[in-house]
């Protein structure tokens, strides 16, 4: 019995050893954003939407039918982005601050180029 208790005893601590140091699964953060036509409103479709970091690491993805995008797991820090689409004036915007385990969000308009660009 004496054998048996001890027995528990150790797994029970191992148990708590082993739950007890699993490492934090915390999400990066999260930019989300809306590019408008700032003369006409409403979401721009397919602007290509490039977001760089402090370090100089690039991600790069598209607005939905709506004007929508998103960058999920980001490293936290201070980023910019940049906009461009033909037929529009290029974008930035700067000082974008990405917190762990939150969402940024951002909305910007964009100008039509009227003699192209």
């Amino acid at each position: 019995m004496r054998k048996l208790s001890l027995l528990l005893l150790i797994v029970a601590c191992g148990s708590l050893v082993i739950v007890g140091s699993k490492p934090s699964a915390e999400p990066g953060g999260i930019i989300t954003g809306k590019v408008n036509n700032t003369f006409h409103g409403g979401g721009i479709k397919g602007v290509k939407v490039t977001l760089t970091s402090e370090d100089g690491s690039d991600f790069v993805t598209a607005t939905d039918s709506s004007g929508y995008f998103t960058f999920s797991d980001l490293p936290p820090g201070r980023y910019e982005i940049v906009l461009t689409k033909r037929g529009f004036f290029k974008k930035k915007v700067a000082g974008i601050k990405v917190e762990e385990g939150k969402e940024t969000k951002v909305e910007t308009g964009m100008l039509v180029a009227f003699g192209g660009t």
